[in-house]
């Protein structure tokens, strides 16, 4: 059982990251060997400083990790991970995005590469990564079965 008190005291950390769309894949980048989870995929992104939006604190890391422009087209939902060691909690904000500038050019990551989504749990993600994944997959899911529940209702409509 947790102490109350402990789970009040955490402090939350913002940190929107970015799904980047292109021709059916998404940009993975792998961290650095000196940064903290060493060569972990994840999603580009980082926190929130003080003043700042997610959408501005989002722009901000792309260009600062990437060099490159972003347009963000979703929000999904933001999952939370408890960071013991530290005392605070993570709270990971993707957002669905498209490139809108070129080339990517890599300032913190050891590389980058476009995964299709088949094959996206093929590399070794950040834990708090996989959740946004499975999130991502679940909307990519929902996307694709309305439009084919609409067919089929109307497919066996008697006129």
């Amino acid at each position: 059982m947790t102490d109350s008190t402990t789970d009040i005291a955490k402090k939350i950390i913002l940190v929107p990251c970015a799904i980047i769309e292109r021709d059916g894949q998404v940009l993975a980048a792998q961290r650095s060997s000196l940064m903290s989870l060493p060569l972990k995929w994840e999603f580009p992104g980082g926190k929130v400083d003080e003043g700042e939006t997610e959408i501005e604190a989002l722009h901000r890391e792309i260009m600062e990790e990437l060099s490159v422009e972003i347009e963000i087209k979703q929000r999904l939902e933001p999952t939370f991970k408890d960071d013991e060691l530290r005392n605070r909690v993570i709270c990971l904000i993707p957002y669905v995005a498209k490139l809108t500038s070129q080339p990517i050019i890599l300032t913190e990551h050891a590389q980058y590469k476009w995964i299709a989504l088949d094959n996206i749990k093929s590399l070794d993600w950040a834990p708090a990564d996989l959740e946004v994944i499975d999130t991502y997959l679940s909307q990519k899911v929902l996307k694709l079965a309305k439009p084919l529940a609409i067919r089929k209702r109307f497919s066996t409509e008697k006129v």
